[in-house]
């Protein structure tokens, strides 16, 4: 058994550090990518992907090694430990492309209402909060007229990192109007 967790071992960090090289040479090729495909084994239930079996492969040879010697348990405990190493795996790669993909452009800031939190001084910088899909956050902002603090605004444009502001009352006639209805 001492055989099989060693392969598993150096077949699962061999693959680990190919698929890093390969990453590494398809990021200098712009586009190809050798380890984006995903199939499922059990459809909803799991969902395998190289890198998830890699991690299975080290961590039922890693722990196989370690607990051989000291329980008699150790073929369950190592695959066990594999597969939370497996599904750990798939968790942490999740939530970084979900960080990744809930990234603000330009384009979702602009047309955004905020309210003022510092106060704007004609041509001066000062704070706008926003309510974002990501959450509420706050950015420097200019205007080209007074605005004072508690106000409402539109983003009309972004430039250097700084919103550019405005508080005219056409665009909140609208506002106002559907309010009183």
């Amino acid at each position: 058994m001492l055989t099989i967790y060693w392969y598993c071992l150096i077949i699962g960090i061999v693959f680990l550090l190919l698929s890093l090289i390969l990453d590494v040479i398809s990021d200098l090729f712009q586009g190809l990518s050798f380890f984006d495909f995903h199939y499922d084994l059990l459809p909803g239930i799991l969902p395998l992907t190289p890198l998830q079996f890699c991690a299975f492969l080290v961590g039922f040879g890693g722990m196989g090694i370690t607990l051989r010697q000291h329980t008699s348990f150790h073929c369950v405990l190592s695959i066990l430990f594999g597969l939370i190493l497996s599904y750990g795996t798939y968790w942490l790669l999740h939530k970084l492309k979900n960080v990744d993909s809930e990234a603000l452009t330009n384009i979702d800031i602009i047309g955004c209402e905020g309210k003022v939190i510092v106060t704007i001084f004609e041509n001066g910088i000062g704070s706008v909060s926003l309510n974002t899909k990501i959450g509420k956050i706050t950015y420097s902002a200019k205007s080209d007229h007074y605005i004072k603090q508690g106000s409402l605004v539109k983003v009309l444009d972004i430039k250097d990192s700084i919103l550019i502001v405005s508080d005219t009352s056409t665009y909140f006639l609208n506002l106002t109007k559907n309010k009183t209805l």
